[in-house]
């Protein structure tokens, strides 16, 4: 990039900063770094600027390289929930398209550091990584590429079966059963109330020395760290190191799969609003205008097959505000029937602003989209279920549900535990053994039978006793059970 350029960028984000300041955006410090193609290529292949080696990280790195060197993907930016807030922009982006995106970064920098789901996250990953992954290289050295390698393997294959909401309670087993069961030998203190509360019968002794047993003490989503803590193999500290290290970069990535539908919805937003300013300011040509509305155009182009988040996040948003605006939500509205009333109804409540601040503070996708989809964004986005029909000489797409309700509740389905289905450690010493148990906590996502196998095979080399996974999922409206069992013999599977 020219010296000139840089110099406007730099002119750039003074005034953006400014501008999304006035539109009641707040942000961390934020810093930008202008890399060429590989160096971001790498950063979105890695997940970080520098991270630990692995072979599915090579892998994603071809798959980005193929697409952006074959025009299937231009990769704008990349930015991290770090403070300061740090983003990567490519340098071979045109001028105008460097401000959207600067534009797009400062409405991701405001969401980070306002949504509540990102307020536990580990701000310092960017350096924990880089000397996690020197850790890490000295462990090849010492142990081995190979047995290094398949742990990460283990630790990979289960990296997103963690604890959503692990930073609010955290608690040891001895402190769980406490909650649980009541032991305390201090009398809680009484109060105006206490008439309400039922009594909790006292465990006899037989029943306390059970319980005291139990691991875990109830059912935990928390399947990585459960193996890091209580592996009867037992694990070695640097076999523990590389597992702690996955898992907390796991937490770090968690809130981005939360909230990826409002995060881009919200930066789409905001980024359009401040380059209105921008023109407004006459700091870009007319030419550059142009090029802008070409790639804000290509930003928020519909797909029919893929659900484009930037689109889909920032129609709800749009629709969002002009509802709060017009007070187009409520009982009375949604009892409406007829289409010119609903289309006319304006009280003037003048909430709309708020009301996107409001969310942009408190929600995820999945309580997003269920709660402020609205049949009009379903419609607007022709937001339709297709199938794809094989011919013996060209696919055919056609549209299998139109129903706004179906869609909205299928989607809504997609996005419950951030799209990956929900697995429990019920059982740590099943059959007095030290054996596993788990259960597929049925929620609509089913279990891929191919990845399950191998998932099992992998949590089983960390365990190193047998492992069951139970799961019962509907089949042919029925409900089917099936029990995975894995030893050192493979995976077994008995369906009933």
């Amino acid at each position: 990039m020219q010296r000139t350029d840089l110099k406007r960028l730099n002119d750039a984000d003074q005034l953006i900063r400014e501008i999304a300041t006035d539109l009641g955006l707040e942000f961390m410090p934020q810093e930008f770094d202008v890399v060429p193609a590989q160096k971001m290529l790498e950063i979105m292949a890695y997940r970080l600027p520098v991270n630990f080696s692995h072979w599915s990280f090579g892998r994603d790195y071809e798959i980005e390289r193929t697409k952006h060197e074959h025009g299937y993907a231009v990769p704008y930016e990349v930015v991290f929930n770090s403070d300061p807030c740090r983003a990567y922009l490519m340098d071979t982006n045109p001028f105008p398209i460097q401000v959207l995106v600067m534009a797009h970064v400062y409405a991701h920098n405001d969401f980070m550091k306002n949504n509540r789901h990102f307020q536990n996250s580990r701000r310092d990953m960017i350096t924990t990584a880089a000397t996690a992954a020197e850790r890490f290289r000295g462990y090849e050295e010492h142990y081995g590429i190979d047995a290094v390698e398949r742990v990460i393997d283990a630790g990979m294959a289960i990296q997103w079966n963690i604890d959503p909401t692990e930073h609010i309670h955290r608690q040891s087993e001895d402190e769980v059963r406490q909650r649980l069961y009541g032991w305390s030998r201090e009398l809680a203190p009484s109060g105006p109330y206490d008439d309400l509360i039922p009594d909790r019968p006292k465990p006899t002794r037989n029943q306390k020395r059970a319980l005291q047993k139990r691991t875990p003490p109830e059912p935990t989503p928390d399947l990585l760290g459960y193996i890091i803590n209580h592996s009867p193999r037992p694990l070695e500290e640097w076999e523990k190191d590389l597992l702690s290290v996955i898992k907390s970069q796991a937490q770090y990535f968690l809130p981005y799969r939360q909230t990826k539908i409002m995060n881009e919805g919200w930066a789409t937003y905001w980024h359009e609003q401040i380059m209105q300013r921008l023109f407004q300011k006459r700091f870009l040509t007319a030419e550059e205008h142009g090029y802008y509305n070409l790639y804000n155009a290509r930003v928020k182009a519909h797909h029919p097959r893929n659900l484009n988040p930037y689109l889909f996040g920032y129609a709800i948003l749009k629709d969002l505000e002009d509802r709060w605006n017009k007070g187009r939500f409520g009982p009375e509205f949604e009892e409406l029937t007829d289409a010119y009333t609903r289309d006319q109804w304006d009280t003037g409540l003048g909430k709309g602003r708020e009301k996107l601040f409001e969310v942009r503070r408190t929600h995820m996708d999945w309580f997003f989209v269920d709660e402020f989809l609205s049949r009009e964004v379903v419609e607007n986005l022709d937001l339709y279920l297709y199938l794809e029909r094989e011919h013996p000489s060209y696919y055919e797409v056609v549209v299998a549900e139109t129903e706004w309700q179906k869609v909205k509740r299928i989607l809504v389905q997609s996005l419950m535990n951030s799209g990956v289905p929900r697995i429990l450690v019920t059982d740590g010493n099943y059959r007095n053994s030290l054996q596993l148990y788990l259960e597929h906590a049925y929620e609509g996502l089913p279990l891929q039978d191919e990845y399950a196998r191998k998932t099992l095979e992998l949590i089983h080399y960390l365990w190193d006793r047998p492992v069951y996974l139970e799961t019962n999922e509907p089949y042919n409206d029925k409900t089917r059970g099936k029990l995975y069992a894995v030893d050192e013999s493979g995976v077994h599977v008995r369906t009933e």
